[in-house]
């Protein structure tokens, strides 16, 4: 399955099926809390999403909000509830998880400087490199990649011509249909993490910044850091410790 991002915002955008151009996904985020039953998603409630939403970019910072992820009909699917950069709250379906770490393996999470290893309790892992997102399997085989700024050409993403002009694509290979959403949901958390430890937005999109290789040895410096940052953000809300 090849999933096309319609914006880099990732927490307002949609998920196109490239194979049949239907919208899969569609994430929206405003400033409220979570839907007090799974019966309170309705297709009312997303079109409530759809007119409110804000990117998080634009929020005030440390402002609590929540980011929906609709499904085709326009229901809320699952809702990441956001206390600053954190995930306090997370509902995929019928099930709440308080925090990520009922999400994630925080016991096996491995961080080197140029690259992190963030299990997932479907014993999938994602590997987070500054130029590369990967699903593995538990064979360590990838089953799924992010590609950044790429057109659409003969089926496939490849590279735009220009940085900034084309769009991210997901592929996702060999997972249950069953899985789908929860790995959108983590997928939405480790790209949050991913931009916090190697600020890939303005390097993969062509602005103004420090060369690749400065890039690493920054990480390199900062990998305590990077070790702290990657706990506070699979960690729960602070009344949780």
């Amino acid at each position: 399955m090849l999933l096309k991002l319609t914006s880099t915002d990732i927490c307002d955008t949609a998920l196109v099926d490239c194979a049949t151009d239907e919208i899969l996904y569609r994430t929206s985020t405003c400033v409220a809390g979570p839907s007090r039953s799974p019966a309170s998603s309705t297709s009312s409630l997303g079109r409530t999403w759809a007119r409110t939403s804000r990117s998080r970019e634009k929020l005030p910072a440390g402002e609590p909000c929540t980011t929906a992820v609709l499904d085709r009909d326009g229901e809320t699917a699952a809702e990441i509830v956001w206390d600053g950069r954190n995930a306090s709250v997370i509902r995929i379906e019928d099930e709440v998880l308080q925090g990520t770490t009922e999400l994630f393996d925080a016991a096996f999470v491995r961080v080197f400087p140029d690259e992190t290893f963030l299990p997932t309790r479907l014993e999938y892992t994602w590997r987070i490199t500054p130029e590369t997102l990967t699903l593995l399997d538990d064979d360590d085989a990838v089953i799924g990649r992010l590609y950044t700024n790429c057109s659409f050409v003969r089926g496939r993403p490849v590279p735009a011509m220009q940085p900034g002009k084309g769009h991210d694509y997901l592929e996702l290979e060999k997972l249950p249909s069953d899985e789908l959403l929860e790995i959108i949901v983590t997928y939405l958390l480790v790209t949050t993490l991913r931009e916090r430890l190697y600020s890939v937005t303005k390097y993969v999109y062509g602005q103004r910044k420090r060369p690749l290789a400065n890039l690493r040895l920054h990480a390199s410096r900062s990998f305590a850091n990077m070790r702290d940052s990657l706990r506070r953000t699979i960690s729960p809300s602070s009344s949780q410790h």
